[in-house]
């Protein structure tokens, strides 16, 4: 069972320390351990409670009721919320995070599955995959969380997204191709593989190569093929990419490519990018750059 400090806690749940300390206090809903040092130490089953306490507080539950309540009745009024269609962006991500912390594969899928089924892919990653990565980010780089939990959910997710893909219908055999591929020492794929699903939605044909690609390869394969766009993602600092270095090679190496990327080192970073690279930070814009530069 995990061990976690009252600041990863915090993390978890977005609940401030002093709110879970005063919980604690008045309510007894926590009884966590203490080190030697009198420190606080949580445990998974603490980790749950929080999560649970939190959505119900949100959707409008005093924290004195909930406190009234076993474990058994609290987890039964989080059933009820979740067979609720109309619950807020912040809500839905703590079914998935609860899911991700037993590693339960079916509950995951079928929660994530029933709101791409209710809002469509699109609007499924944007409000719900991206804010849950996030997330879980913050989670692995504070340790509250080890590298299979990330895997678990980045696996789910990368795979849906591929499953969706392939439903797509096929383009036509003359639409503008899209080139797709991951930098060098880059291996955060989603938010590429999610671009790759919209560009064939959308009606282009797409060629995915994948992650660590390099830059010669990319370029070779560009010449061969003649792609209207050439689109790749930094998400990461260890690609260590000089992003203006990297863009102005791929410019002149593919001057008759109109060049897209996205990720979040490279939408913190657009004064580093040339005017000329189009930079996508949601899908929305992705739509309407489609339509600024004709490609339909």
């Amino acid at each position: 069972m995990g061990s976690y400090s009252i600041k990863q806690l915090e993390l978890v749940s977005g609940i401030k320390a002093h709110t879970i300390r005063m919980w604690e206090k008045r309510f007894g809903l926590f009884l966590p351990n203490r080190t030697n040092t009198n420190i606080r130490r949580y445990n998974d089953l603490d980790v749950q409670l929080i999560l649970n306490i939190t959505l119900l507080n949100r959707n409008g539950y005093k924290i004195s009721k909930i406190a009234r309540r076993s474990s058994k009745e609290i987890s039964e009024l989080i059933l009820q919320l979740s067979s609720q269609t109309e619950s807020s962006e912040r809500n839905n991500i703590e079914p998935l995070i609860l899911s991700m912390f037993s590693f339960d594969q079916p509950g995951f899928k079928n929660y994530l599955d029933k709101h791409i089924d209710e809002r469509g892919l699109e609007k499924t990653f944007e409000e719900i995959a991206i804010p849950l990565l996030y997330r879980i980010g913050i989670l692995w780089q504070t340790g509250t969380i080890n590298s299979a939990h990330e895997h678990f959910v980045t696996s789910i997710i990368k795979n849906t997204i591929i499953a969706h893909t392939e439903l797509l219908k096929e383009p036509k055999s003359k639409a503008p191709l899209f080139l797709y591929f991951l930098p060098e020492s880059e291996f955060h794929e989603i938010g590429l593989l999610f671009y790759a699903y919209a560009g064939k939605k959308l009606g282009f044909r797409t060629l995915y190569l994948g992650q660590s690609t390099p830059t010669d390869s990319v370029i070779q394969a560009a010449k061969k093929i003649k792609p209207k766009v050439v689109f790749t993602s930094v998400s990461s600092n260890l690609s260590n990419i000089n992003l203006e270095d990297f863009f102005k090679d791929l410019q002149k190496d593919t001057p008759n490519c109109l060049l897209f990327v996205t990720g979040y080192i490279a939408n913190q970073n657009k004064n580093s990018i040339p005017k000329e690279v189009n930079i996508i930070s949601n899908f929305e814009i992705f739509c309407n750059i489609i339509k600024t530069l004709k490609l339909k």
